[in-house]
Protein backbone atom coordinates (compact mmCIF):
# COMPACT_ATOMS: atom_id res chain seq x y z
CA UNK A 1 0.00 0.00 0.00
CA UNK A 2 1.54 3.27 -0.84
CA UNK A 3 0.92 6.46 1.74
CA UNK A 4 1.06 10.22 0.14
CA UNK A 5 3.49 11.63 2.12
CA UNK A 6 1.87 15.06 1.71
CA UNK A 7 -1.12 13.60 3.48
CA UNK A 8 0.40 10.84 5.90
CA UNK A 9 1.94 13.64 7.46
CA UNK A 10 -0.38 16.11 8.00
CA UNK A 11 -2.12 13.20 10.54
CA UNK A 12 0.72 12.51 12.47
CA UNK A 13 0.83 14.38 16.10
CA UNK A 14 3.43 16.82 16.36
CA UNK A 15 5.33 16.55 19.96
CA UNK A 16 4.92 19.54 21.85
CA UNK A 17 7.68 21.93 22.14
CA UNK A 18 10.01 21.79 26.07
CA UNK A 19 9.17 25.68 25.21
CA UNK A 20 5.92 25.02 26.33
CA UNK A 21 7.00 23.64 29.74
CA UNK A 22 7.47 25.51 32.94
CA UNK A 23 9.74 24.59 35.85
CA UNK A 24 9.90 25.59 39.55
CA UNK A 25 12.30 28.26 38.01
CA UNK A 26 11.12 29.64 34.98
CA UNK A 27 7.62 30.26 36.71
CA UNK A 28 9.32 31.78 39.48
CA UNK A 29 11.43 34.17 36.68
CA UNK A 30 7.85 34.72 34.98
CA UNK A 31 5.86 36.27 38.32
CA UNK A 32 9.02 37.61 39.63
CA UNK A 33 9.72 35.99 42.97
CA UNK A 34 12.31 33.46 44.35
CA UNK A 35 12.52 29.80 43.82
CA UNK A 36 11.64 28.75 46.93
CA UNK A 37 8.68 31.06 47.27
CA UNK A 38 6.66 28.76 44.86
CA UNK A 39 8.00 25.77 46.15
CA UNK A 40 6.07 27.25 49.72
CA UNK A 41 3.20 27.80 47.57
CA UNK A 42 3.34 23.89 45.98
CA UNK A 43 3.21 22.98 49.42
CA UNK A 44 0.87 25.38 51.00
CA UNK A 45 -1.34 24.46 47.93
CA UNK A 46 -2.67 28.11 47.39
CA UNK A 47 -6.14 28.01 45.29
CA UNK A 48 -5.00 30.23 42.62
CA UNK A 49 -1.37 28.22 41.68
CA UNK A 50 -2.70 24.80 38.97
CA UNK A 51 -1.16 21.66 40.07
CA UNK A 52 1.91 20.52 37.91
CA UNK A 53 0.79 18.58 34.88
CA UNK A 54 3.65 16.33 35.94
CA UNK A 55 7.50 16.23 36.62
CA UNK A 56 10.63 16.45 34.89
CA UNK A 57 13.84 15.14 36.56
CA UNK A 58 12.15 14.91 40.10
CA UNK A 59 10.57 18.52 39.85
CA UNK A 60 7.25 19.97 38.97
CA UNK A 61 6.27 21.02 35.37
CA UNK A 62 3.54 23.25 33.97
CA UNK A 63 2.09 23.84 30.57
CA UNK A 64 2.00 27.16 29.19
CA UNK A 65 -1.77 26.35 28.51
CA UNK A 66 -2.14 25.50 31.87
CA UNK A 67 -0.46 28.50 33.60
CA UNK A 68 -2.63 30.52 31.43
CA UNK A 69 -4.40 33.64 33.46
CA UNK A 70 -2.40 33.03 36.29
CA UNK A 71 -1.34 36.31 37.18
CA UNK A 72 -4.94 37.94 36.95
CA UNK A 73 -5.76 34.71 39.34
CA UNK A 74 -2.82 35.64 41.99
CA UNK A 75 -3.39 37.38 44.85
CA UNK A 76 -0.52 39.39 46.08
CA UNK A 77 0.70 39.56 49.29
CA UNK A 78 1.18 36.35 51.45
CA UNK A 79 -0.69 33.32 50.43
CA UNK A 80 -1.55 32.22 54.22
CA UNK A 81 -0.84 30.78 57.38
CA UNK A 82 1.09 28.11 57.66
CA UNK A 83 -1.03 24.33 58.20
CA UNK A 84 -1.20 23.73 61.20
CA UNK A 85 0.37 21.26 63.16
CA UNK A 86 -0.75 18.54 66.08
CA UNK A 87 1.36 18.74 69.38
CA UNK A 88 1.52 16.03 71.90
CA UNK A 89 -1.85 15.17 71.21
CA UNK A 90 -3.64 18.32 71.11
CA UNK A 91 -3.98 21.12 68.20
CA UNK A 92 -1.73 24.26 68.17
CA UNK A 93 -3.85 27.20 69.40
CA UNK A 94 -2.57 30.75 68.24
CA UNK A 95 -2.40 32.83 71.93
Amino acid sequence: MLVDPVTAHATIPTPRSLDDLYDIARLADRLGVEHATVRVWLSRRVPWLPSPDGRLNGGAVWRAETLAGLEERRRPGRPGPKPRTSVAGGTEHPE
